[in-house]
């Protein structure tokens, strides 16, 4: 780890024909050789650039031989570093002495629980600290004010022991305060990487700043990162801050925020804003298999607005697993507009097994217009997302897959509820055109909405199937039966649910014709949206499947006209949504007649399953004159072609590239039979 930080320094002595050099050769706190003394140099000093250095003896009564380190304790605040560019480099040490404790660095700063400051840097630009052992102090570092620019702070242990495997707490470990820019706090290297850990407040804070990146760190666990360490808090973001970067796209520049007490990474201030958290382990040990807990992952708080946790770039997804409370908190009233997307949460580092939180996502409390889009969020205790109270409105849950592992086709279920929406939230929005999420496997319902005042929720285009008990719940717990008129409340105002009355193949049109009735206010402004069910044998269907849309005439009656997606013997089932955005339960099951069933071995399967550029088509048994063509959700034909026959199982690879991204469906048919698949483009 110290190695390349040496070779650094080098190479700026090398090349920094004007820095001066101050080194430090004792202990002791003060006179010629301390560190006292060499800070008040540094900043009296005229030239460009200046260097601490450290060529302390062994016979330094300040040395213990058995751990390998030199032990400074200040009698008081070391000064203010009130000059820039100076770096004060404790690996030095190493160059003179060796590496001496192979375990960390070999300089510790010791405040004895007294002292304010190991460092503080004010209003000063172009600071480096590295490498020290930072423990007892009240601040560990801290960096303040408006002209405090690209400072950096790289290899330290701050708030542990030699070996950064107990705790020797600061009060805080980090920091930046009041208006610094451009620090950097790690990197993207071992070589660089701070372990914040066992602090008694915060490992690192960042409060009204901007634009500073946290990158590569240990925060609440220890050299190893596979156990506890913790900090009260994590890494928090507070106040004014803005545009700060905490993660990496790359591996290498990771923050492992786990182990803490209370939040991983609290978000919280009115305008706390547009701060972005990426690539991060928050929960797990740095595997990313087993959970070393906060108790929260990642909250939103007090009025922050407009942050994003995660991505859609490569690597942007933060692992939020193994929380003993929630993996992402969004809370309070005024706290809008963050956006939650590309994560995993309550799953292991690959999306393929669980490691839970207790619930996966929370908001609650009057937050509003918040995002939750593109995660996998399974394997959670009790609910993958909860959307809680009264004024917590106009939140989107879009394109997730709540119950399955990350490919969305094996089972990792939130052990009750996909989601639930319960006391008061109104106007959100569960999936949508092209936005459906896929809701599947939990241990409970798969969309629940439990109480009177739960309004104006809507329900579109999601995928939801062989959840434990209903596809979508609208309480009292059990299916809630038609009323005349449609006139009752409850949640989503009782709306009922379709009726379908027949559902048959058209051997004329060689599609599939379904008719039904809805019993409510206006049929004519509601939309009935139709699923292929799950085929479960008996009673209510869960949509597993979005075929396409109808609007009820005056008098409640449908039909519509479905190209592809089903076949003989499958179950149909429909939602209703009115004008308002209500959204039913899912109607009875209504099995498809005037055709047979599709053989078992007369299938095809599509794969890749999202792809990009081509897909391969595998069709079993055989067949001649078959005809392929890819169909939009609304029913478009978007590419059509011959496929050779085969007399054997047979794979034929479809160009894509000049597709839009979104759901289609493939239908490859002939005279005597149709056969049916759907891909994702993206």
């Amino acid at each position: 780890m110290k190695r390349l930080c040496i070779l650094v320094l080098l190479a700026n002595l090398f090349y920094s024909a004007s820095a001066n050099t101050f080194t430090v050769t004792k202990t002791g706190d003060a006179g010629t050789g301390s560190l006292r003394e060499a800070i008040n140099s540094a900043n009296a000093s005229v030239d460009a650039t200046n260097i601490i250095s450290f060529n302390i003896p062994t016979t330094d009564g300040g040395y213990n031989a058995t751990t390998g380190v030199w032990t400074i304790t200040p009698l008081s605040d070391l000064p203010y570093i009130i000059r820039g560019n100076i770096t004060i480099d404790g690996n030095t040490q190493t160059l003179a002495h060796g590496d001496t404790n192979p375990y960390g660095p070999e300089i510790m700063l010791y405040g004895a629980g007294t002292i304010d400051f190991a460092f503080n840097i004010y209003n000063v630009s172009g600071i480096v600290i590295n490498g020290f052992i930072i423990s007892k102090f009240i601040y560990g570092i801290q960096i303040a004010g408006l002209q405090a620019r690209n400072n950096t702070i790289t290899g330290n242990y701050i708030g542990t022991n030699y070996n950064a495997s107990d705790t020797l707490g600061n009060y805080i470990g980090i920091e930046i305060l009041g208006g610094p820019k451009h620090t950097l706090i790690g990197g993207n290297t071992a070589a660089l990487r701070n372990i914040v850990s066992g602090n008694n407040h915060i490992g690192i804070r960042l409060a009204s700043c901007d634009s500073n990146i946290v990158a590569g760190n240990y925060v609440g666990v220890d050299r190893t990162g596979t156990y506890a360490l913790r900090n009260y808090d994590g890494i928090s973001v507070e106040g004014t801050s803005k545009y700060n970067i905490i993660g990496s796209y790359t591996a290498g520049g990771r923050n492992l925020v786990s182990g803490n007490v209370a939040y991983g990474i609290p978000v919280f201030g009115a305008g706390c804003d547009n701060n972005t958290i990426i690539g991060n382990y928050i929960g797990t040990d740095i595997s990313g298999s087993f959970a070393i807990p906060n108790t929260y992952g990642v909250l939103f708080d007090d009025g922050a607005g407009y942050n994003l946790l995660g991505g859609r770039k490569t690597g942007a997804g933060n692992l939020l697993s193994g929380n003993s409370g929630y993996g992402v908190f969004i809370y309070n009233n005024s706290t809008n507009s963050d956006t939650v997307t590309g994560n995993l949460i309550g799953t292991n580092a690959s999306g393929t097994n669980a490691v839970p939180n207790t619930n996966g996502v929370v908001i609650d409390g009057i937050p509003k217009y918040h995002i939750v889009d593109s995660n996998v969020v399974s394997g959670n205790i009790q609910q993958g997302i909860v959307i809680h109270a009264t004024g917590t409105d106009y939140n989107r849950i879009t394109r997730n897959k709540i119950g399955t592992d990350i490919s969305g086709n094996n089972a990792i279920p939130n052990g009750l509820d996909g989601i639930r929406i319960g006391e008061g939230p109104q106007h959100n929005m569960i999936g949508g055109a092209f936005m459906g999420n896929t809701i599947a496997f939990n241990g409970g319902n798969g969309i629940t909405i439990m109480d009177d005042g739960d309004y104006y929720n809507t329900i579109s285009q999601n995928s939801i199937h062989y959840n434990s008990q209903l596809g979508i719940d609208l309480y009292p717990i059990g299916v809630t039966a038609n009323d005349a008129g449609d006139g009752d409340t409850g949640p989503n105002m009782g709306m009922n649910f379709p009726v379908i009355t027949s559902a048959a193949y058209n051997s004329l049109s060689g599609n599939f014709d379904i008719n039904g009735t809805i019993d409510s206010p206006n049929p004519q402004t509601l939309t009935i949206e139709l699923f292929r069910s799950d085929n479960c044998a008996a009673g209510y269907g869960q949509g597993e499947l979005y075929l396409t849309s109808a609007t009820p005439d005056a008098t409640g009656n449908f039909n519509a006209v479905v190209v592809a997606g089903v076949w003989g013997g499958d179950r149909i089932t429909a939602t209703a949504t009115d004008a308002a955005g209500n959204t039913s339960e899912f109607s009875a099951n209504t099995i498809i007649t005037g055709i047979e069933e599709m053989p078992a071995n007369e299938f095809i399967a599509v794969y890749p399953n999202p792809a990009s550029e081509f897909i391969t088509l595998n069709l079993a048994g055989t067949g001649n004159n078959y005809q392929l063509n890819i169909v939009s959700l609304t029913g478009q034909i978007l590419l059509s072609q011959t496929l050779a026959a085969h007399t054997t199982p047979a794979e034929y690879t479809i160009d894509i590239a000049g597709l839009a991204c979104g759901i289609y469906l493939v239908k490859v048919s002939n005279e005597k039979q149709i056969r049916l698949g759907k891909f994702v483009k993206e």
